[in-house]
């Protein structure tokens, strides 16, 4: 079916006006509490998704024993600090929706297998868009952000329709839609533009509803899912206006660096975004958030020679770092070992995360105690998706008991089960997500 642009809401039109950055505020201070602390009032829950591009190291990933007294693992290392705040899950994975390649990052929030229909590429809502919409509402309902800026695998998160939803790797764009302007004037704009944009929803939802009744039963349907994330959007601009009323909160951002110093470090861009992501949750201006580490074949940062280097490796593009690297190639050859420096890096990035998120004050306890962190990737080697590395981490004060490593054989627990939990705990009203057969109960207090 074609549809005649004159009939549909101006995609052009909507991008422009949902995405104008805002004016950067004037700064002070909100102090080492969270927002909700500050004015005391209940904390939320908040929630933080992390993806592992392409391979682990095995070796030094899984650790050798189960329960509470497990010995850490060496890529773990760096969240020693945490014992008590983080668990290990092996054996868990998509088991119905479980698909191969490079292809993972679409499938490792929503647990649908994305080849099911031949010939085409289909998703489902991902589980931090699910958690979203029930922990809201806040002036972005989430922040997806990546190693680069675009669609397809390079964001983890889907919509209610299963559509990508874009990734950004632009941290001064980042900073500045968390935040309503700081000005009166400023304040008069925004409030313009989303009038402006409300209207032409208002419009496209009166010009579809005349063109639905000329249409058969199966263009219908799908009308009526375009019609549904339309209406998915009308609200969210209805509460952003709300939110935009009350002004934005105080905040001490002395420490936010918005430009990289290190052009290629991969590092650096990880924690750049990670200390974006501390600032909207600790202010309240979201409370989910995705990040795809890097990705499944690329780029080729600095700090994958660097490994290679000390591994004793020949230098790889970061493609043949995850197959060479990952599988049973035995704990002792260099680009095994190579690998597990990436490995080790990446849990320091979530360690240094935590560390932030410790040290805010909430109503009851710390940031991190209200905030559960999902950790990992969805394969042991490049195309091998059996046993997802996984690691969730706090959310103490939600009902979660870490310092363990809980083991399942092989395709016997899906990830969902996981996902599940997680909502739950986040204070969602679900029953089920995607091939869960119930909560992990042994994570829970």
């Amino acid at each position: 079916m074609t549809m005649h642009p004159a009939h549909l809401l101006s995609r052009r039109a909507v991008i422009h006006g949902l995405g104008a950055t805002l004016a950067l505020p004037a700064l002070e201070s909100l102090g080492g509490k969270t927002l909700a602390a500050q004015q005391q009032q209940q904390d939320p829950s908040r929630f933080a998704c992390f993806y592992i591009p392409g391979a682990i190291s095995k070796y030094s990933w899984f650790p050798k024993d189960t329960g509470f007294d497990y010995a850490i693992a060496p890529s773990h290392k760096p969240l020693e600090n945490h014992r008590e705040r983080f668990s290990v899950l092996t054996g868990l994975s998509h088991i119905e929706g479980r698909i191969s390649g490079h292809t993972h990052p679409y499938s490792w929030l929503t647990g649908h297998n994305i080849s099911l229909i031949p010939g085409s590429i289909s998703n489902t809502i991902s589980v931090d868009q699910v958690a979203a919409k029930h922990i809201g509402p806040t002036y972005l309902r989430s922040l997806v952000l990546s190693w680069t800026s675009g669609v397809g695998t390079v964001t983890l998160s889907r919509n209610s329709q299963g559509v990508d939803i874009p990734a950004t790797d632009d941290y001064r764009s980042v900073f500045e839609n968390l935040f309503p302007p700081a000005d009166a004037a400023e304040v008069k704009k925004a409030q313009a533009r989303l009038a402006h944009n409300r209207s032409i929803l208002d419009t496209a939802m009166e010009n579809v509803g005349d063109l639905k009744r000329k249409l058969g039963r199966i263009d219908q349907q799908r009308i009526d899912h375009y019609l549904h994330s339309v209406r998915d959007v009308e609200k969210r601009l209805i509460q952003k206006e709300e939110i935009l009323g009350h002004g934005r909160p105080d905040f001490d951002a002395s420490q936010v660096r918005l430009e990289r110093e290190v052009r290629n470090s991969m590092r650096e861009h990880i924690e750049l975004m990670t200390d974006l992501i501390v600032l909207a949750f600790q202010t309240d201006m979201t409370r989910v958030a995705t990040q795809c580490l890097g990705g499944e074949a690329g780029p080729n940062y600095d700090e994958y020679k660097d490994w290679a280097r000390k591994a004793g490796a020949p230098a790889r593009g970061t493609h043949d770092v995850h197959h060479k690297g990952g599988g049973d190639r035995g704990e002792s050859n260099p680009d095994v070992i190579a690998l597990a420096h990436r490995d080790e890096m990446l849990c320091a990035c979530v360690a240094r995360f935590m560390d932030k998120l410790q040290a805010i004050e909430a109503a009851d306890g710390s940031l991190l105690d209200h905030t559960v962190i999902l950790f990992g990737g969805a394969q042991i080697s490049s195309h091998v998706g059996t046993s997802f590395p996984t690691i969730l981490a706090g959310g103490n004060r939600l009902g979660f008991k870490h310092g363990q490593h809980l083991k399942w054989p092989i395709d016997k627990r899906p990830m969902s089960d996981l996902y599940l939990t997680i909502l739950r705990q986040l204070g969602c009203p679900v029953d089920s997500f995607k091939e869960s057969a119930g909560p992990i109960t042994e994570l829970l207090a």
